[in-house]
């Protein structure tokens, strides 16, 4: 396999370095990192069109709201 070397500024490599799990190298590190970056846009994809009617997610949004303005609810009351 044929390997490539690239430069980093120091933060990124540090960024990528507290990211990193024990025993994981660099290589590794980076494939996982873009599996899981492609696996959240498959994601979004799936739920792309979902929704029957164009102003349903605005109803959504409203509901949650108006629940969050109601009083905490504790279990046993």
């Amino acid at each position: 396999m044929t390997q490539k070397t690239i430069s980093l500024p120091e933060d990124v490599y540090n960024a990528l370095k507290k990211q990193k799990r024990k025993g994981e190298s660099f290589p590794e590190l980076i494939k996982r990192l873009l599996q899981e970056k492609h696996a959240r846009e498959n994601n979004l994809e799936k739920l792309a069109g979902s929704l029957k009617e164009d102003d349903e997610w605005d109803r959504i949004l409203e509901d949650i709201y108006e629940d969050r303005k109601k009083p905490a609810r504790f279990k046993g009351e």
